[in-house]
């Protein structure tokens, strides 16, 4: 459905998500970025999520967010597939009544320091 949101968030695995129908947004960021990014911490229910609404976001309480938070922009339609290495942030947002069907396939350590010096340990439960 339109409006329909993922708030941004990183998964420990890989993943590729194919949209069969309709659109959906991606703002992507790397996992060098959590420190930017206002986790949640270790042990909140919504652990590994950022505290930042990306819909309208306090600048002013999220400063290292206003300041120094990169990321990149796609917008996927159908037949299009992306690529989600391990760790990195996604937040989405559906542009229209869309479905898609996404696949893990394990998970790689190139980016687990960056987590690990965000407050997650790898390889545990976060």
């Amino acid at each position: 459905m339109k409006g329909v949101i993922a708030e941004n968030h990183f998964d420990a695995g890989r993943n590729s998500i194919a949209v069969l129908g309709g659109r959906r947004r991606y703002i992507l960021s790397h996992p060098r970025q959590c420190v930017n990014l206002a986790l949640l911490p270790r042990g909140h229910p919504s652990a590994r999520h950022s505290e930042v609404d990306y819909a309208n976001p306090d600048l002013e309480r999220y400063t290292e967010f206003a300041n120094d938070a990169l990321g990149n922009e796609v917008v996927l339609e159908a037949g299009q597939v992306l690529y989600l290495p391990t760790f990195w942030f996604h937040y989405i947002v559906s542009l229209d009544l869309n479905f898609q069907c996404n696949t893990r396939s394990g998970n790689t350590n190139h980016y687990n320091s960056f987590i690990r010096d965000c407050g997650f340990p790898v390889g545990s439960k976060m």
